[in-house]
């Protein structure tokens, strides 16, 4: 049986980037810069919904920031193969 999968959301553009992004910085910098950067864009919206007595919203917020966060960090070690790049140390 053949699907046509032609609708289906290509991501190859993130691993992409994300690929991009390791080789050059390193994994590091990719920690520190993509996945903190989407990490303190989730605490502020946390503290926000917090300071608005939003609890629902920021249950979910809490919640999206794990799958999230989680997914990049993951990513970024499966294609970093577990171990951190330098470029500097690898000239």
């Amino acid at each position: 049986m053949n699907l046509d999968t032609s609708l289906a959301p290509r991501f190859v553009v993130f691993h992409y980037f994300i690929n991009w992004f390791i080789q050059q910085f390193g994994s590091i910098p990719y920690f520190i810069c993509v996945v903190g950067g989407i990490g303190a864009i989730c605490t502020y919206a946390f503290y926000k919904c917090i300071k608005e007595d939003k609890w629902d919203q920021a249950i979910m917020i809490v919640i999206f920031a794990c799958v999230f966060v989680g997914g990049l960090i993951g990513l970024g070690i499966d294609i970093s193969n577990g171990y951190a790049f330098d470029p500097l140390l690898n000239e």
